[in-house]
């Protein structure tokens, strides 16, 4: 407050002789400005003490790749593994990317969100935020193609008992390692032509109980995330899956 020394303690004095009330519309009318300041401060202090205290630690990030997983299979597949890990569900998570739709020709309805899908998957590996994809056989054969996933046997070899389990589910993709296809669809070239190979970079899951019992009759894949930070998780839930009972 300002003014003389005899102005604050006449102010002072007046103050005093208010009842309750009186105090608190004064005090409303004089010093809101302030009080809202400190009123936002104190919100923004506890709302960031309690993300901090709640965040949970993203173990795994998942991706659905052409493929929805019901309510129950999606449990299965993300909190039953934390279950199984033996991790507290209320600390950590299985980030679960959903509802990812991608197509080599898409129609001219489905073009924008098979772009948008595309987009969000490529940002999700250049941030490293994506581990392992659960797709179809065109999401597959795209994502092979593109050189996005590992090799089985740099993800299974590391543990031999779990590598021969899964020898009978490897499957090969073809991957283009060259091509010209810029040239191509500026129509400077008259036939497209690539230089490709064939690599095991997925498991063929069609057959695990897991999925054969939710019901799953399609051709079903999973493929580890070339860039993954998380290669040894990833290699504990393809054992899960595998193992599911």
């Amino acid at each position: 407050m300002r003014g003389s020394p005899e102005e604050r303690a006449a102010v002072k004095k007046s103050f005093e002789r208010m009842n309750l009330k009186e105090k608190a519309e004064y005090i409303i009318t004089y010093y809101k400005l302030p009080l809202f300041t400190a009123f936002v401060v104190l919100v923004v202090a506890i709302s960031s003490i309690y993300q901090y205290v709640t965040k949970k630690e993203e173990v795994l990030y998942l991706a659905y790749v052409n493929f929805v997983a019901g309510e129950t299979l999606n449990g299965q597949l993300s909190d039953e593994y934390l279950t199984y890990t033996d991790r507290d569900p209320q600390k950590t998570d299985v980030l679960v990317y959903q509802d990812l739709y991608i197509d080599e020709d898409p129609s001219l309805a489905d073009h924008q969100y098979a772009y948008a899908s595309r987009m969000k998957i490529l940002g999700a590996i250049s941030a490293s935020k994506m581990d392992v994809a659960i797709m179809n056989e065109n999401a597959y054969k795209q994502l092979s193609a593109s050189g996005l996933l590992l090799r089985t046997d740099m993800v299974l070899k590391p543990d031999p008992a779990l590598y021969e389990q899964m020898k009978p589910h490897i499957t090969a993709g073809t991957v283009i390692l060259e091509d010209n296809s810029v040239e191509y669809n500026l129509n400077e070239a008259e036939t497209y032509e690539a230089v490709t190979e064939e690599v095991e970079n997925a498991i063929d899951v069609s057959e695990f109980p897991i999925f054969v019992n939710a019901g799953i009759k399609d051709k079903l894949y999973i493929g580890v995330i070339g860039n993954t930070r998380h290669i040894d998780e990833a290699r504990t839930y393809l054992s899960y899956l595998l193992n599911y009972k």
